[in-house]
Protein backbone atom coordinates (compact mmCIF):
# COMPACT_ATOMS: atom_id res chain seq x y z
CA UNK A 1 0.00 0.00 0.00
CA UNK A 2 1.26 3.50 -0.84
CA UNK A 3 2.61 5.11 2.38
CA UNK A 4 0.40 8.17 1.80
CA UNK A 5 -2.72 6.04 1.54
CA UNK A 6 -4.99 5.65 4.52
CA UNK A 7 -7.09 2.58 5.11
CA UNK A 8 -10.56 3.54 6.18
CA UNK A 9 -12.94 1.54 8.36
CA UNK A 10 -16.38 2.96 7.76
CA UNK A 11 -19.89 2.47 9.04
CA UNK A 12 -22.45 0.57 6.97
CA UNK A 13 -23.67 2.46 3.93
CA UNK A 14 -20.45 4.41 3.37
CA UNK A 15 -18.52 4.21 0.10
CA UNK A 16 -14.72 4.52 0.37
CA UNK A 17 -12.27 6.10 -2.04
CA UNK A 18 -8.58 5.94 -1.16
CA UNK A 19 -5.84 7.69 -3.10
CA UNK A 20 -3.16 10.32 -3.30
CA UNK A 21 -3.16 13.20 -2.66
CA UNK A 22 -6.66 13.11 -1.11
CA UNK A 23 -8.18 10.35 0.97
CA UNK A 24 -11.95 10.66 0.96
CA UNK A 25 -14.71 8.90 2.87
CA UNK A 26 -18.02 9.42 1.13
CA UNK A 27 -21.63 8.72 2.06
CA UNK A 28 -23.49 7.32 -0.94
CA UNK A 29 -27.03 7.87 0.37
CA UNK A 30 -29.59 9.64 -1.83
CA UNK A 31 -29.16 13.00 -3.49
CA UNK A 32 -27.09 14.41 -0.59
CA UNK A 33 -23.55 13.15 -0.04
CA UNK A 34 -21.02 13.98 2.67
CA UNK A 35 -17.27 13.65 2.22
CA UNK A 36 -14.19 13.85 4.39
CA UNK A 37 -10.93 14.75 2.65
CA UNK A 38 -7.55 14.19 4.32
CA UNK A 39 -4.90 15.78 2.10
CA UNK A 40 -1.21 15.34 2.97
CA UNK A 41 0.47 18.77 2.97
CA UNK A 42 3.92 19.97 4.05
CA UNK A 43 4.25 19.15 7.75
CA UNK A 44 0.79 17.71 8.22
CA UNK A 45 -2.70 17.01 6.91
CA UNK A 46 -5.43 19.31 5.61
CA UNK A 47 -8.81 17.99 6.81
CA UNK A 48 -12.04 19.19 5.21
CA UNK A 49 -15.68 18.17 5.30
CA UNK A 50 -17.80 18.63 2.17
CA UNK A 51 -21.44 18.31 1.17
CA UNK A 52 -22.41 17.60 -2.44
CA UNK A 53 -26.08 17.58 -3.40
CA UNK A 54 -28.25 16.99 -6.45
CA UNK A 55 -30.87 19.32 -4.92
CA UNK A 56 -30.71 22.65 -3.03
CA UNK A 57 -30.39 21.90 0.70
CA UNK A 58 -29.76 23.70 3.97
CA UNK A 59 -28.71 21.98 7.14
CA UNK A 60 -26.24 21.76 9.98
CA UNK A 61 -23.03 19.83 10.47
CA UNK A 62 -20.83 18.67 13.34
CA UNK A 63 -17.31 17.43 12.66
CA UNK A 64 -15.21 15.75 15.38
CA UNK A 65 -11.48 15.17 14.82
CA UNK A 66 -9.24 13.12 17.09
CA UNK A 67 -5.52 13.31 16.32
CA UNK A 68 -2.93 11.01 17.85
CA UNK A 69 0.34 12.68 18.80
CA UNK A 70 3.54 11.40 20.38
CA UNK A 71 2.30 12.41 23.83
CA UNK A 72 -1.38 11.44 23.59
CA UNK A 73 -4.28 12.77 21.58
CA UNK A 74 -6.04 16.02 20.74
CA UNK A 75 -9.78 16.37 20.06
CA UNK A 76 -11.39 19.17 18.02
CA UNK A 77 -15.05 19.87 17.27
CA UNK A 78 -16.43 22.15 14.58
CA UNK A 79 -20.08 22.79 13.76
CA UNK A 80 -22.31 25.19 11.90
CA UNK A 81 -24.85 25.72 9.15
CA UNK A 82 -24.40 24.93 5.47
CA UNK A 83 -26.15 25.35 2.15
CA UNK A 84 -25.41 23.23 -0.92
CA UNK A 85 -26.88 23.03 -4.43
CA UNK A 86 -26.15 21.18 -7.68
CA UNK A 87 -22.77 22.40 -8.89
CA UNK A 88 -22.19 24.37 -5.65
CA UNK A 89 -20.96 21.97 -2.95
CA UNK A 90 -20.62 23.21 0.62
CA UNK A 91 -17.17 23.20 2.23
CA UNK A 92 -17.26 22.53 5.95
CA UNK A 93 -14.79 22.84 8.79
CA UNK A 94 -11.39 22.98 7.16
CA UNK A 95 -8.37 22.58 9.46
CA UNK A 96 -4.66 21.78 9.13
CA UNK A 97 -3.05 19.51 11.75
CA UNK A 98 0.46 18.09 12.17
CA UNK A 99 1.14 14.49 11.21
CA UNK A 100 0.07 12.32 8.31
CA UNK A 101 -3.51 11.28 7.49
CA UNK A 102 -3.08 8.03 9.42
CA UNK A 103 -2.95 10.04 12.69
CA UNK A 104 -6.46 11.47 12.36
CA UNK A 105 -9.91 10.02 13.07
CA UNK A 106 -12.75 12.12 11.66
CA UNK A 107 -16.52 11.89 12.15
CA UNK A 108 -18.81 14.17 10.15
CA UNK A 109 -22.53 14.29 10.96
CA UNK A 110 -24.96 16.29 8.83
CA UNK A 111 -28.62 17.05 9.51
CA UNK A 112 -31.02 17.97 6.69
CA UNK A 113 -34.81 18.06 7.02
CA UNK A 114 -34.70 16.24 10.36
CA UNK A 115 -32.57 13.36 9.02
CA UNK A 116 -28.99 12.59 10.04
CA UNK A 117 -26.22 11.23 7.81
CA UNK A 118 -22.65 10.46 8.72
CA UNK A 119 -19.22 10.05 7.16
CA UNK A 120 -16.38 8.55 9.15
CA UNK A 121 -12.66 8.28 8.35
CA UNK A 122 -10.81 5.96 10.72
CA UNK A 123 -7.35 4.49 10.71
CA UNK A 124 -7.37 0.67 10.83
Amino acid sequence: MNPLSLRLALATGILVAVGVPAVIAQSAEGPIRCEIALDPVAGGTLIEGRIDSDIRVRGTYAMAITSRTGGGSVSLRQSGDFEAAPGAPARLGETRLPGGPERHLVDLEIRVDGRNRSCQARDL
